[in-house]
């Protein structure tokens, strides 16, 4: 019977582990324990779906998307979604955190990068794209460089993933849904579940996850968010 429930736990793992395998990260807590997680891109409640679409302004922004992003060598489509997510293409937009302009910078972020006026659009998109653009290197994953964007590089290193607050969370999956060209997106309205298995492997080489400690076995703790 035990056999049964660790080959069972087995599949289920499997399962998560392959629908989402490119999202799978790993960070070391506390206690010195990894602890394996994924923010998968779909909700496990596909019946609740938000339409996202390109403000009638973003026209007259495109020149300067574009050509700011040929020079800095940024793809201008993920700009367009991003600014699009961030401000609805409104140049003069303030956020309640002081955020600026089309792509809500910070004030900390426009002098970093020398954006004297943020609420002149060729400056902020300047600014905003190098400051994208090294996200990107940084972290050299879209969906990473856009949690930086919205939650800050720290947020983001503290867990090697996406950062579990549902802000965003909801960031990165409008900002990919435009990019991928999607009408839709899954917002998250929670947090991620947590399920916590125990991992080993046998005497014959076999890995096996229980879901409780196995009495005289070493094993190591794993957690996965969904």
């Amino acid at each position: 019977m035990r056999l049964g429930l660790y080959l069972s736990l087995i599949a289920v793992v499997a399962i998560v582990v392959s629908a989402e395998a490119s999202d799978i990260r790993v960070r070391v807590g506390q206690d010195g324990k990894k602890v394996y997680y994924n923010i998968p891109v779909r909700s496990l409640n596909p019946g609740s779906r938000s339409a996202i679409a390109y403000s009638k302004r973003v026209e007259e922004f495109l020149p300067i998307i574009q050509e700011t992003c040929d020079r800095h060598g940024v793809d201008a489509e993920l700009v367009k979604a991003l600014i699009q997510v961030e401000s609805n293409f409104n140049h003069l937009a303030v956020s309640p955190k002081g955020a600026m302009g089309l792509m809500q910078l910070m004030p900390g972020t426009a002098t970093r990068y020398g954006v004297k006026m943020a609420f002149d659009p060729q400056q902020n998109v300047d600014g905003g794209v190098r400051y994208l653009k090294d996200l990107l290197q940084l972290f050299k994953d879209k969906q990473l460089a856009l949690a930086a964007y919205n939650a800050g590089e720290g947020a983001v290193q503290r867990v090697n993933g996406i950062p579990n607050y549902v802000e965003t969370q909801n960031y990165v999956r409008k900002v990919l849904a435009l990019y991928n060209g999607d009408a839709s997106y899954v917002p998250v309205s929670s947090k991620p579940r947590m399920v916590t298995y125990f991992k080993y492997v046998d005497n014959k080489g076999v890995l096996h996850y229980a879901s409780s400690p196995v009495s005289g076995v070493q094993a190591e703790r794993v957690s996965f968010y969904y």
